[in-house]
C-alpha cells in the first residue's frame, strides 16, 4: 500500500512539473511572437556606446557605462551590452560567443530565433527560463547586442521576456566608439632599421677580416701581432744577420 501511495505521489509531481513546463513554454513563445511582430519604436535613451527605447511602464533603477538595471512592477532585471560579441564580430568573425549562466535549476522553457533591429539587421536571440525554486524562475536572454537576466515568478516570465526582446530590437550601437574603448588591436605600428653585418664582396687577399664591418659601418681590421714579422728577401733567399 505504501509503495502504491509513493508511486501515485511521484506521478502526481511529475504530471504537475510537466504541466508547468508546457505552460511556461507556450506563454514564452507567445510573448516572443508579439514582441517580434510589434513595430520598433524610436530610441528615447542614449548612452556613450549605444541607444535604446525604454517603455514608460519600466523604470531605470541604476546605470553603468555598459549596463542598466530596470524595474518592471515588482520585478527587477538587468541589461548589459554584449561587448564580447561586438569585438568578435569585427576581429574574429568565424568564432562564436556563448554565455554560461551561473544558475542552478531545471530548464522550464527555451526558445531561440532571429530578430530585426532598428538598423534593419537580422540578429539571433536565445532565451532560457530556469526554475530555481518552487515559485522562482530565472529568465536569461541573449538578444542582438544585449544580454538580460532577471528573477521572477511564473506569471511574470512572459512579460519579462517580451520586454527584453522589445528593448534589444530598438538598440543601436556605436561600433567605432566601442572598439576605441575596449580594444587596442588597431594603431600599433612596428618599425625596424636594417643592420648590415656583412659586406657582400669577395676579399682581395683571401682574409675573412675584409668581409667584416662593425655596427657603425667601419671596416674591422685584424689586430697586428706584437712580434716583429720575419722578413723575406725579394730573391726568395733567407735573410742573413749582419753579425
Amino acid at each position: 500500500m505504501k509503495k502504491l501511495l509513493c508511486l501515485l505521489f511521484s506521478v502526481f509531481l511529475l504530471s504537475g512539473c510537466t504541466k508547468i513546463t508546457v505552460s511556461v513554454q507556450n506563454r514564452l513563445e507567445e510573448a516572443c511572437r508579439l514582441a517580434l511582430n510589434a513595430s520598433v519604436p524610436s530610441v528615447n535613451n542614449r548612452k556613450q556606446f549605444y541607444a535604446y527605447y525604454l517603455d514608460p511602464s519600466l523604470g531605470r533603477v541604476s546605470s553603468t557605462l555598459t549596463g542598466n538595471e530596470f524595474r518592471m512592477g515588482s520585478v527587477r532585471f538587468v541589461m548589459n551590452l554584449d561587448v564580447a560579441r561586438l569585438i568578435n564580430e569585427k576581429y574574429y568573425p568565424e568564432e562564436t560567443v556563448s554565455h554560461i549562466y551561473a544558475v542552478d535549476g531545471n530548464e522550464a522553457a527555451y526558445t531561440k530565433g532571429t530578430l530585426i533591429n532598428a538598423s534593419n539587421e537580422e540578429l539571433p536571440y536565445e532565451i532560457h527560463v530556469i526554475q530555481v525554486d518552487e515559485d522562482i524562475f530565472a529568465v536569461c536572454a541573449d538578444a542582438g547586442y544585449m544580454s538580460f537576466q532577471c528573477m521572477c515568478n511564473l506569471n511574470d516570465v512572459p512579460a519579462a521576456a517580451g520586454q527584453m526582446l522589445m528593448i534589444s530590437r530598438s538598440v543601436t550601437v556605436d561600433r567605432q566608439e566601442i572598439m576605441n574603448a575596449f580594444t587596442t588591436l588597431e594603431g600599433i605600428t612596428y618599425a625596424g632599421t636594417p643592420v648590415e653585418l656583412f659586406e657582400e664582396k669577395v676579399p682581395e687577399n683571401g682574409s675573412i677580416e675584409e668581409l667584416l664591418i662593425d655596427y657603425e659601418g667601419r671596416k674591422t681590421q685584424p689586430e697586428e701581432s706584437s712580434e716583429n714579422p720575419e722578413t723575406v728577401p725579394e730573391d726568395g733567399q733567407e735573410g742573413v744577420n749582419s753579425d
